[in-house]
């Protein structure tokens, strides 16, 4: 097997005094989707900050096309290839649709998806083109955060909760765009089902550290585990 496009070992960090990592060892092949789940608050957004160089790890290594990217900060790792979509989604509410994605490409080699493929991509941002950020839902929202990553081209894409809040065909329109994409993917998503349908590979986590991992369909059938870690299965809700 060859090397993962990204490899995270041992990773610790946090915020101030408060250490919320506490050794994550996780790796993302290229190509494929991983998926990081767990309850609130047990570090999946953190792990992507670490990565992303939004926090400094405080021990642990960032491994990406096998450069060692941990003390590389946010603008640094996007040049090399990573793209970040926040859980806050974070569009620029006064410019358009179509001036958001062209934001995204600024930097970008130009030898990915341009402005009118992504567009292409999500029909109902080609419709609102020129519309501006701040009246779009928060499913259209969503999909222009997503949209302006894929613009800059990147060889892994980080997904923080895209489907949050939204409701059940924009759910299912996120999913299908994720599951078409040509690249490597880390998804962090509350709704257990939609990582575990979209992803290859699953990671789950408690209390700052991976648990358990595994094939994802091997996860979703593991009741024992999404019971005591995910509070699913069991009769539980996915």
């Amino acid at each position: 097997m060859s090397d993962p496009l990204l490899s995270v070992r041992g990773l610790r960090g946090g915020y101030g005094l408060t250490e919320v990592l506490q050794g994550v060892d996780l790796a993302v092949e290229a190509g494929r989707v991983s998926a990081l789940v767990g309850r609130n608050g047990v570090g999946k957004t953190t792990t992507m900050r670490a990565i992303t160089g939004n926090i400094e790890p405080t021990a642990g290594t960032v491994t990406f096309d096998g450069e060692d990217i941990t003390a590389v900060g946010p603008e640094g790792t996007a040049r090399l290839g990573i793209g970040f979509v926040p859980e806050e989604r974070r569009v620029f509410p006064g410019l358009t649709v179509r001036e958001n994605i062209r934001m995204g490409a600024l930097g970008a080699e130009g030898t990915g998806p341009g402005v009118e493929d992504v567009l292409d991509t999500f029909e109902n941002l080609r419709e609102r083109e020129h519309s501006h950020a701040s009246v779009l839902s928060g499913g259209e929202q969503q999909m222009l955060a997503i949209a302006r990553a894929l613009v800059g081209d990147p060889d892994l894409l980080l997904l923080d909760e895209p489907t949050e809040g939204l409701a059940p065909y924009v759910v299912r329109r996120i999913e299908s765009v994720i599951e078409d994409l040509d690249m490597a993917v880390l998804l962090v998503e509350q709704n257990v089902q939609v990582a575990l349908d979209v992803a290859d590979h699953a990671y789950v986590m408690d209390r700052g550290r991976v648990v358990h991992e595994g094939p994802a369909a091997d996860v979703r059938d593991d009741e024992e585990t999404l019971g005591r870690y995910l509070g699913v299965g069991d009769g539980g809700e996915r």
